[in-house]
């Protein structure tokens, strides 16, 4: 936390995000989840040593054949649901539930749902989530988790970068975002920007990660 703090101060800044909102919504969830939440032992056993992080680029559908090995999967937020158009089962769905929701809630995987100030208001669907567990960007609460990450895809990898797991990347494109109703393309760069740089912090930290490619 004493890393991740002030490069959290550093977003909200650039975003014009509200501190009170984000206060508001880490402490909403920690009410609406009480004491029905995945432990991190839990969360570890899950992951195991290997996983496959999936992010819903446009290039998904197209590397979805990347996905060849019997790992664990993590899906940010819609790429569980193509996923599970081609057959795969995310075990994790990293969300802040601004996708598809009416289909990712007929999904059968653990979810960790992320509480910031822009999201407050469909925060109470996670009580129609039998597995979950709940994330926040600031600090934590004794059932809210901080394991660092700004966007869904790198919240995922820095959740299996915790764990200590061997990361196998898939569907990830920070030059081109997927295309969302009534959000700026121009503000996903940006984010994707800051996703990017996280997980590159990652690395440098010792992280394994492995970006998987087409040949």
């Amino acid at each position: 936390m004493e890393q991740w703090i002030p490069i959290y101060r550093q977003i909200e800044e650039e975003f014009s995000f509200s501190r009170e909102r984000e206060i508001k919504a880490r402490n909403l969830i920690s009410k609406l989840i009480g004491t029905n939440f995945l432990s991190v032992e839990a969360l570890k056993e899950i992951i195991g040593t290997k996983v496959y992080v999936v992010g819903d680029s446009p290039n998904l559908e197209r590397e979805i054949e990347l996905i060849s090995e019997p790992w664990p999967v993590i899906a940010a937020d819609n790429a569980a649901v193509v996923l599970r158009e081609h057959g795969i089962k995310a075990d994790i769905i990293i969300t802040d539930l601004d996708g598809d929701l009416p289909n990712l809630l007929k999904l059968d995987a653990v979810f960790g749902v992320h509480a910031h100030g822009d999201n407050i208001e469909r925060l109470p669907n996670v009580k129609k989530l039998k597995d979950r567990f709940a994330t926040t960007q600031i600090e934590p609460l004794w059932n809210v988790y901080n394991f660092g990450g700004f966007t869904d895809g790198d919240r995922a990898v820095h959740i299996a970068a915790h764990f200590g797991a061997e990361i196998h990347i898939v569907g990830f494109d920070f030059e081109n975002p997927k295309p969302k109703l009534g959000k700026s393309k121009e503000i996903k760069r940006k984010k994707l920007a800051w996703a990017q740089k996280l997980i590159s912090m990652l690395e440098a930290q010792g992280s394994k990660l492995v970006w998987e490619s087409l040949k």
